[in-house]
């Protein structure tokens, strides 16, 4: 009998000691011990090597919770330092895992990233997923500041329009783990989203379009929303977005607003007596969005003149922003390096030590097709009636 009542007594004890242990959380932090960061914006110091702002989400509670935040500037020698001396301003530890954006002054850019980058490929903590941009004009903090009418927090914000972007494809989508692999990879260039401020509704707002352009770690310049168009073109990256044809008959010339659907890229190295040529080859499916113009584009005769117009423009474009790159930055952002790398590595052997210089001469051949596949809503172009 004795026995019996230890051994319930025992079991008794284990369940509650075991209903603790699942029931809590080793790693559990109370909300109001530690500051969640949304984003942050790094710019040179004054007093130190690194200014940093960070972006700290403060949730109100309530009949009715809201979502607010603020920015608090810390400097330090590095990232990791000045992190640090934040909790001296906040009294809080600063919490990473919700941030979404790293905002990068041009300064600090043109002088190299990879220490910037450093701590947040390597701490714990913060997410190898977050949006890098870089600032075009204003400074980091700027930017982070700049508060959007539809929302308080600016970072969740960024977050938002950088993923809508896809669909239009004036930015390219790259966050610190892509920009990183692209760096330490041989055969192409590290690019970055751009970010500045527009002035809207008697005030300016964050506006991302474009893309930072980067030789190793180091700012060179910048393309802009439709050239960053054409090199997702050329890096089969396209998502969306519109492209814009003219018909030209005798009635006229009519602008005509083509949707992207899909479109697929396919890139090519030749190799011809140690000459090397790429041939990108581009399929595109767009459908009739707008017709600017009374010209008749949606019969066969008229479409088919409006896809081969826009076939023309669109080479034109393509050859344009490689010409562009080739002639200003000196840097392969679109990867032919890399592709030749993996279908002709012999002929990457010989060129790899001075591919910079191979790409500012290389021939590239573009062919782009495009297909329409239907005609939106209307069978025939709207008329004015008498």
């Amino acid at each position: 009998m004795f026995m019996r009542t230890f051994k319930m007594l025992l079991l008794s004890l284990l369940l509650l000691f075991v209903s603790a242990l699942v029931t809590g959380c080793w790693n559990y932090r109370e909300l109001d011990q530690m500051a969640v960061v949304a984003g942050v914006a790094i710019d040179k110091g004054i007093h130190e090597k690194y200014s940093i702002t960070v972006e700290i989400v403060e949730i109100t509670t309530g009949k009715e919770s809201q979502t607010k935040s603020q920015t608090i500037t810390i400097e330090g020698k590095t990232i990791f330092d000045a992190v640090r001396h934040s909790i001296s301003l906040i009294g809080r530890r600063i919490y990473w895992s919700h941030a979404k954006v790293v905002i990068i002054s041009r300064e600090i850019a043109e002088e190299g990233v990879v220490q910037v980058l450093d701590w947040f490929n390597r701490d714990a903590e913060t997410r190898a997923d977050i949006h890098i941009l870089v600032s075009k004009g204003e400074s980091a903090k700027e930017i982070l500041a700049a508060k959007s009418p539809t929302e308080e927090v600016t970072s969740f914000v960024l977050d938002e329009i950088i993923t809508n972007q896809r669909s239009l494809s004036n930015a390219p989508h790259i966050e610190i783990w892509k920009f990183t692999n692209i760096l330490v990879s041989k055969g192409v260039g590290s690019i970055a989203t751009a970010i500045d401020l527009r002035p809207e509704n008697n005030q300016k707002l964050p506006h991302i379009m474009g893309t930072a352009v980067f030789k190793d770690d180091s700012l060179l310049g910048f393309i802009d929303g439709e050239q960053t168009k054409d090199m997702l073109f050329i890096q089969n990256q396209i998502k969306g977005g519109i492209l814009v044809a003219e018909e030209n008959n005798k009635e006229g010339i009519s602008q005509v607003s083509l949707e992207i659907f899909n479109s697929k890229t396919k890139i090519k190295p030749v190799v011809n007596n140690g000459n090397i040529e790429f041939n990108v080859k581009i399929e595109t499916n767009v459908a009739i969005d707008e017709i600017g113009g009374v010209a008749n584009v949606i019969e066969d005769t008229g479409r088919k003149r409006l896809e081969e117009s826009a076939e023309k423009s669109l080479k034109y474009r393509l050859e344009n922003i490689i010409r562009k790159v080739q002639e200003e930055y000196g840097v392969d952002i679109f990867g032919f390096g890399a592709k030749l790398r993996e279908e002709k590595p012999k002929a990457w052997n010989t060129v790899s030590d001075n591919w910079g210089d191979v790409f500012k001469t290389l021939k590239v051949n573009v062919e782009a097709k495009v297909h329409i596949k239907n005609s939106a809503m209307l069978s025939k172009p709207l008329e004015i009636g008498d």
